[in-house]
């Protein structure tokens, strides 16, 4: 793309004056920024550095090259496109750069801005706030950080385990729950010490948070979870339909493919869901601006039409798939007319939208959290893989319903088993799947639970069939928390609430364990004892992205506290610290060790541990043993399945129009579950399911919908991103967005101070008034804190934490969080 194919006429007068004068888009507002991101068709870094197309030169971070003596060979650790990179390291081993590996296929040496500053986050001279965390420690009769060791901080949590499952409550009361961040290695070592050795089912992950919705939908509909299709569909569709996802923002290197295949020959046509004019739906086709929590209608209205227009493939449906008639009977009544009184988006433009998805000769749907985290989120991923199989458009080329993840290793720990499932895409509920995992564990029969793992919240005032880690908290009923590498305390909905739970003054509160990078943390607050991890550049590992692509990431740099490690201190990879703790458990008590007397997790190395893994999927649905760490170096990243015989086997899922639903395959459930194939012939499931407004509408007294998401510059609860400078200047507070509409009738300007108040509590934040949200709607973001002791200091106080608003209302299938939308009044703070 050259200078002159560059449209200038949405830039102000201002605004190419001060890009001119500045060449270092990073150091530019966020809004031209934004603006050049589209132009670029992403944040297009080349190199360490933005190609400013206004004067055709490369324009670097503040970091240069000229120190760099060795480049390590590595994939990001923000979200999950699973982007190729290396990392710089000086003279005197430390991290000074990052640059896009060009070989590498998915970005094509090309990064976001959160990747062009990654180095910076292992740095302490780096760091704009906290520091990295190299002791363990406990805190004291006074409630005050103490240091200690790592024997004897491994020494005390291993007696907390051990104490707990003596306990009345037993094995259950010790509760973990962790992340979408780790390595796979990491996620299967902690797998097999928590079900294999500790034998609890209290486990989840913050990926409950964000991806539930997709791995439940998947595996009700196809037996078993993994996204179909993969980045090379881009390619070679004639339909993007994105719905609940803003790639531009969000996943950069997926927006510029995009944005390429619509510059192409082929021109494929796009079309986005979402409630707001974000940067992608203001370059769609097709933007249908629905209302908050009304999704599954919408889906359910565009497949009637489908079905009504024989868009679809008949042969394919009465080979594959099974419940059609009663799911076209339910989806009958959702006519255009109906569906636009519920959703808001007119009539003709759903008709449109379902014939370029049921005409294109190849569609491909891409979806996330504005699907995940809204009302009937299982149902709607349900419908979306449903829209595909009717029409036969999945396991081909350029046709897949392809959910893009949200962190960078959360399909890794969805496939080891490191929270909620079992290693290897097993079924906890087939007797014959735990048995075999148990004999490769070499333990007892009967020590992994034959039951899935207990989810991290609900609110049984809300939903009273729904048990949660948040309830035992509340009712007493955990003796130990093991928080790794995931902020609860900021992330988590109804936060108000989970604060009362987790209060030192709370009698029932159990003994809290937080493992993370930096000190403090805002989980940190809550706990009795910490541990410092390593993290992504200080660790090798393996790192599964959306596309079932697993790639390597070398370690480039020693941890943090390297030098301190000879007097029992310093920062371990969250490997270590698994393989620390159950060496400890077995030498403690026999009980916590395997057959031989061992300990559970024998490895001693990453590379030790994904050799064992790879022998764990032998077989499996995600097998992994046609891979090894040179392999994954050598091809940038390998899809599973990857088979001894056929490596590069796992392009896409379901080409032959199998599907695991049989019992002996299927991933999840008992055998009367309605996605098991009675007959055996691996169909696919096809759902009847109705709409059902949420839980929480605008009111009288809450007339307002509140919708939450995210920003380019910032990651999750912040925990790495708010410690760069360069990623905290361009949004360094949260805000809300405010039509203009509104903002008019209010008296409310950009800048002001408002005050935004739900059922649960209130905070306050500035407003900036915009034509991205409509009236009546309002839009604030997820990543901000307001209890580390920095951010308290910054914001003078302020509560500024959207989750203090947020509803803790789960979907009762998934049990995900609905964070998009609940009702919420507005006040112009004076």
């Amino acid at each position: 793309m050259n200078r002159r194919s560059i449209d200038k006429s949405n830039f102000t007068p201002e605004e190419l004056t001060s890009l001119r004068d500045e060449p270092n888009l990073c150091n530019q507002s966020r809004r031209t920024f934004l603006k050049w991101g589209t132009a670029l068709t992403s944040q297009a870094i080349v190199g360490g550095g933005v190609l400013n197309l206004l004067t055709g030169v490369e324009a670097v971070a503040d970091d240069t090259f000229e120190n760099v003596i060795h480049w390590n060979y590595s994939v990001c650790g923000y979200c999950s496109f699973g982007c190729g990179l290396e990392i710089g390291v000086d003279g005197a081993g430390r991290a000074v750069a990052v640059r896009g590996n060009g070989k590498h296929p998915t970005n094509a040496g090309r990064m976001c801005v959160k990747g062009l500053y990654e180095h910076k986050i292992l740095n302490n001279e780096d760091l704009r706030v906290g520091d990295r965390a190299v002791y363990p420690m406990v805190r004291d009769q006074n409630g005050q950080w103490q240091n200690i060791t790592w024997d004897e901080a491994t020494t005390i949590l291993s007696q907390k385990i051990i104490d707990a499952v003596d306990s009345p409550l037993g094995a259950d009361s010790v509760a973990t729950y962790n992340t979408g961040q780790w390595t796979l290695e990491e996620y299967y070592a902690f797998g097999k010490l928590a079900k294999g050795a500790i034998g609890t089912s209290t486990m989840d992950s913050n990926t409950r948070l964000c991806m539930a919705a997709a791995v439940v939908g998947y595996m009700t509909t196809f037996g078993s979870d993994g996204p179909p299709g993969c980045y090379d569909d881009i390619e070679n569709t004639d339909c993007f339909f994105l719905f609940g996802m803003n790639p531009a923002e969000m996943h950069p290197q997926l927006w510029r493919r995009i944005a390429l295949a619509r510059r192409a020959p082929r021109a494929p046509k796009l079309i986005v869901v979402d409630p707001r004019r974000t940067q992608t739906a203001r370059s769609a086709d097709l933007h249908l601006q629905l209302n908050p929590g009304t999704n599954l209608a919408l889906i359910n209205g565009i497949v009637q039409q489908i079905i009504a227009n024989q868009w679809t493939d008949t042969d394919y449906i009465s080979q594959h798939t099974r419940n059609y008639a009663a799911m076209a009977a339910v989806v009958a009544h959702y006519t255009p007319e109906y569906v636009a009184s519920i959703t808001g988006v007119p009539a003709d433009q759903i008709i449109t939208a379902a014939e370029w998805i049921g005409t294109s000769q190849e569609t491909l749907s891409l979806f996330l959290q504005g699907v995940y985290q809204s009302m009937g989120a299982t149902n709607t991923v349900r419908m979306l893989c449903a829209m595909h199989l009717i029409m036969g458009k999945i396991g081909r080329p350029g046709s897949a319903p392809f959910s893009i993840t949200g962190q960078t290793t959360a399909m890794s720990n969805r496939e080891a088993g490191g929270s909620s499932a079992l290693a290897g895409y097993r079924n906890c509920y087939n007797p014959d799947h735990v048995r075999e995992l148990e004999n490769f564990w070499n333990i007892e029969h009967g020590k992994i639970p034959p039951y899935k793992p207990t989810v991290i919240t609900s609110n049984s005032e809300l939903q009273p069939e729904i048990n949660s880690q948040v309830e035992m908290l509340r009712n007493g009923q955990l003796n130990l928390f093991w928080i790794q590498c995931a902020n609860p305390a900021v992330t988590l909905p109804d936060l108000n609430r989970l604060y009362t739970y987790l209060d030192f003054n709370n009698p029932n509160r159990p003994y809290v364990v937080v493992q993370d990078i930096y000190d403090p943390v805002e989980s940190s607050h809550f706990a009795d004892m910490f541990l410092p991890a390593a993290m992504w550049g200080e660790k090798t590992g393996v790192y599964t992205c959306s596309e079932r692509k697993v790639n390597l990431g070398r370690q480039a740099v020693n941890p943090a506290g390297y030098e301190l490690r000879e007097a029992g201190y310093g920062a371990y990879a969250d490997l270590d610290i698994t393989i620390m703790v159950a060496a400890k458990l077995a030498a403690m008590d026999s009980r916590f060790a395997d057959k031989d007397g061992h300990s559970l997790v024998g490895f001693n190395t990453p590379e030790g541990a994904f050799e064992e893994w790879k022998a764990c999927t032998t077989g499996t649905i995600c097998d992994m043993s046609g891979m090894s760490y040179d392999a994954l170096e050598a091809s940038n990243g390998i899809q599973w399945p990857s088979t001894v015989d056929d490596m590069y086997g796992g392009r896409r899922l379901y080409t032959d129009g199998r599907f695991n639903t049989n019992w002996e395959d299927t991933q999840g459930g008992t055998p009367d579950k309605p996605w098991i194939d009675p007959e055996g012939l691996s169909r696919a499931c096809l759902w009847a399911v109705d709409y059902e407004n949420a839980p929480e509408l605008p009111d009288y007294d809450y007339p307002f919908w509140l919708m939450t998401g995210r920003v380019i510059e910032h990651f999750h609860s912040r925990t790495k991103t708010k410690r760069i400078a360069q990623l905290h200047e361009m949004v360094p507070e949260n805000y809300v967005e405010i039509s203009s509409n509104d903002a008019e009738f209010m008296n409310i300007a950009t800048g002001d101070l408002v005050r935004m108040t739900t059922r649960r509590g209130e905070i306050v934040v500035r407003a900036k008034v915009t034509d991205t949200v409509k009236p009546g709607q309002l839009f604030t973001t997820m990543h901000f804190g307001d209890i580390d002791p920095a951010d308290v200091a910054q914001n003078n106080s302020r509560l500024v934490n959207a989750n203090r608003l947020t509803i803790n209302w789960v979907d009762p299938d998934c049990k995900q969080p609905i964070y998009k939308h609940c009702a919420v009044k507005l006040a112009k703070v004076n």
